[in-house]
């Protein structure tokens, strides 16, 4: 009797854990059904991208010489700038 008692338990304990596998299994699936989904419009969204980046680098590089040129200039006008404030300072001649 107390060996049917015994059974009994690992059965139905049995049959719990196979029921939490499948349900555990079924959430597992929808979860990898959302990753590839998601993927997919990931995998969208930067072919759609590429065209624009290439667009937007290839302007930065055409701006680099005239930013540099302009770099340059605002470096001479301080630098004048710093001339002309020394020569305010310094003391009047006699």
């Amino acid at each position: 009797m107390l060996w049917w008692i015994s059974g009994g338990i690992v059965l139905l304990s049995l049959i719990v854990l196979v029921a939490a596998v499948m349900s555990t299994a079924g959430r597992v699936r929808q979860f990898d059904n959302t990753a590839q989904s998601l993927q997919r419009r990931l995998l969208d969204g930067e072919k759609r991208l590429q065209p624009h980046l290439a667009r937007l680098q290839q302007t930065a590089e055409a701006m680099q010489p005239r930013l540099e040129a302009m770099q340059e200039q605002a470096l001479i006008i301080q630098a004048r700038r710093g001339e002309l404030e020394d020569a305010d300072q310094r003391p009047a001649a006699r």
